[in-house]
């Protein structure tokens, strides 16, 4: 009579209860999974984002090295500044810079 009891009442009682709060742990799990996904596609993007401005501060930043390097030769220059070869230089080439970078924009693809 107590064999029946257990299987008949407690043990349906029991795999429900273990059944609810296996489930409950199964949607706890798939809520973690997706907001896990959802962060490891923003790292993603971050990180691209992170690598972009990277790149144009070394950019700028050679820029700058190259601007310091000009500023130190044309302070050596012994004649006047109009004649100084190191800012006729530096000149001729602002003058054809936007030339360069809007030919160079044209043809590299767009991120």
């Amino acid at each position: 009579m107590m064999d029946t009891w257990i299987i008949y009442v407690i043990a349906p009682i029991a795999v429900a209860l273990v059944s609810w709060i296996l489930g409950k742990n199964s949607r706890r799990i798939d809520e973690t999974s997706k907001i896990v996904t959802l962060l490891q596609d923003e790292i993603g993007r971050l990180t691209v984002k992170v690598e972009k401005l990277e790149t144009k501060l070394e950019t700028k930043e050679d820029a700058l090295e190259r601007k310091s390097i000009i500023i130190q030769e044309a302070f050596r220059c012994r004649i006047s500044s109009m004649k100084c070869p190191v800012l006729l230089k530096q000149a001729e080439y602002n003058h054809d810079a936007p030339l360069v970078e809007s030919t160079t924009a044209t043809t590299q693809p767009q991120a």
